[in-house]
């Protein structure tokens, strides 16, 4: 190597690490203020409390009604109606579910990559099995019941 292109390399290296050395100073724009961002509290709907927020909470609070109802999760039985990959499908099919189980409680479940829609929160086998004949009177063929978490209210009685 010829002594100018080493001089130019020893050149380009110091300049690099010069410039590396420095401190880049970007101006920061410091109006964005999170407490004034004046969003709704949480919702609270006929004195019911949202429990599933903050796991601590154990047992109603002082504001609920002498007689109350809360909704607690436990082991029981769904009936799976459909499963797809296909979003559009499964928000059709969900739909569909709403309108023919109006009193049952439908909801779409993702596990990756299947979209599932399950209805019914059934505390035992005997009445998932009757929302089963039923949703295979309706049609939904791929229909079979699944052991999984339900929602189910249990009464609070205060004396």
């Amino acid at each position: 190597m010829t002594m100018n292109k080493r001089i130019l390399i020893v050149l380009i290296i110091s300049g690099m690490s010069f410039l590396a050395a420095q401190e880049w100073m970007v101006d920061q724009d410091e109006s964005f203020d999170p407490l004034n961002l004046h969003e709704p509290s949480l919702p609270f709907l006929d004195g019911s409390m949202i429990y599933e927020i903050i796991t601590d909470i154990k047992e109603p609070g002082e504001r609920l009604s002498r007689d109350t109802v809360r909704v607690i999760e436990k082991t029981g039985w769904k009936v799976q109606l459909f499963s797809t990959t296909d979003f559009y499908k499964a928000d059709t099919v969900y739909f569909q579910a709403c309108d023919d189980f109006i009193e049952e409680e439908v909801v779409k479940v993702f596990n990756s990559p299947n979209y599932k829609i399950r209805v019914g929160n059934c505390t035992t086998r005997e009445s998932a099995e009757e929302l089963l004949s039923r949703a295979l009177d309706l049609k939904y063929r791929d229909a079979w019941i699944i052991r999984t978490s339900v929602k189910v209210e249990e009464r609070l009685i205060f004396y």
